[in-house]
């Protein structure tokens, strides 16, 4: 396994977690005074046993996605990328020798974009999952400190949406999240941790920095196109509807073992019985936006959770 004994420690979504070379795209959460020193990790064993065989969109294709366990940790092997190895609980994310494009001759440009957005994308979402931190696919913005998390499908216009109210929604609004939002529930409280790299924006536009380290997750809304004539609805959806949309918009649940879908279909029950989730129902066009803040900077009233 190729590892550094001082690695780089970041701190991601609330959690300090290092990586074992220095990550680009995660220079905004370095800890500048954090601890370097890490005696090293055990090395990947030799009898691994797969646990997940998937499919998933990484670096711009579909691509063979696996996962093995390496006691004590997970191995996460990416079609044409290099094997990441998951520390336990998950505290580490490591690249290891020997994987597809690790042999420092045929490392291209290329390939080092695919590995970092292997480290930012499944390996980072797989090793805060082992610390109860769940990842949703999903954008997000606040209002007066009131933060909504919209889920929705590739393509349903979560990220249109949060940027329209960051840039056109006046300085009340605020963007969150672009396409990931850490999440946590303990006990009664769903906290969102907004400090976690968003691919798609660059480094000057990433929402993190400037936010507190976690905000409450006052309501969801769960992205669906009307017809074209139609105005913006809000529908409340009963508490099975609730957690079956949670559970469908977390990121890399194919990857996750007993133990962890254990841990996150209890982590989607708590934020279901907690957080009102909605149907957001609006023509997907540009010019509807307007009309859409409207009906969210109005929606105030107490809701009664239907079962």
């Amino acid at each position: 396994m190729g590892y550094n004994p001082r690695m780089p420690w970041y701190r991601i979504a609330g959690q300090e977690i290092f990586f074992s070379c220095p990550a680009s795209n995660l220079y905004l959460y370095k800890i500048a005074d954090g601890n370097d020193v890490l005696t090293a990790p055990p090395p990947v064993s030799s009898s691994l046993a797969l646990t997940c065989q998937t499919v998933g969109w990484v670096g711009g294709e579909q691509r063979e996605v696996e996962t093995w366990s390496a006691s004590p940790g997970v191995l996460l092997k990416v079609a044409g990328g290099s094997d990441f190895y998951i520390a336990p609980r998950g505290r580490g994310i490591l690249r290891v020798d020997g994987g597809e494009s690790d042999c420092p001759s045929s490392r291209t440009a290329q390939s080092d974009l695919l590995d970092r957005e292997i480290l930012v994308g499944p390996a980072l979402v797989l090793a805060l999952a082992q610390r109860g931190t769940w990842c949703l696919h999903a954008s997000a913005a606040s209002f007066n400190g009131r933060l909504t998390a919209f889920l929705g499908e590739s393509g349903q216009g979560k990220s249109t949406l949060a940027e329209y109210l960051d840039t056109d929604g006046g300085p009340e609004w605020r963007r969150i999240a672009d396409d990931i939002l850490p999440v946590t529930f303990d006990s009664s409280v769903v906290q969102v941790w907004p400090h976690f790299p968003q691919l798609k924006l660059s480094q000057m536009s990433q929402p993190g920095p400037g936010l507190p380290d976690h905000l409450p997750l006052d309501r969801i809304c769960v992205l669906s196109r009307a017809e074209l004539d139609q105005g913006p609805s809000l529908q409340l959806l009963s508490a099975r509807e609730a957690m079956q949309a949670v559970v469908s918009h977390t990121a890399g649940t194919r990857l996750f073992d007993p133990s962890l879908l254990a841990g996150h279909l209890a982590f989607c029950a708590g934020v279901a019985r907690q957080v009102p989730v909605y149907k957001l129902a609006y023509p997907h066009r540009r010019d509807a936006l307007p009309a859409v803040r409207k009906l969210l900077e109005a929606h105030r009233e107490s809701v009664t959770f239907q079962t």
